[in-house]
């Protein structure tokens, strides 16, 4: 079966195998046997993610924090979901 398409209305929730370790100041995202390194913007993409706020919603507050257009939040935050989610670490509530 082929994972559903993401959009900006997409919901996303942290998947329970998926493990986080901050370590050195670097946050990184065990799943199986693959380990990923996030940086800060990715970061407070994946801080965001609750399972109950759509991608636009995430990408809302990353644009305040970072001072960017909105379209450009958006674009970011749902590529960001879709290689989650192709890697494993989330999946798709709505």
């Amino acid at each position: 079966m082929r994972d559903p398409e993401l959009q900006p209305d997409s919901v996303v929730r942290r998947r329970m195998e998926a493990r986080t370790r901050k370590y050195r100041g670097k946050l990184y995202i065990a799943v199986q046997d693959q380990a990923l390194e996030l940086d800060d913007v990715a970061q407070a993409i994946f801080r965001r993610i609750d399972g109950t706020s759509t991608l636009r919603q995430v990408a809302a507050g990353l644009a305040e924090e970072y001072g960017v257009g909105v379209d450009e939040a958006t674009a970011d935050t749902v590529d960001f979901a879709v290689q989650l989610l192709g890697h494993g670490v989330v999946e798709v509530v709505a």
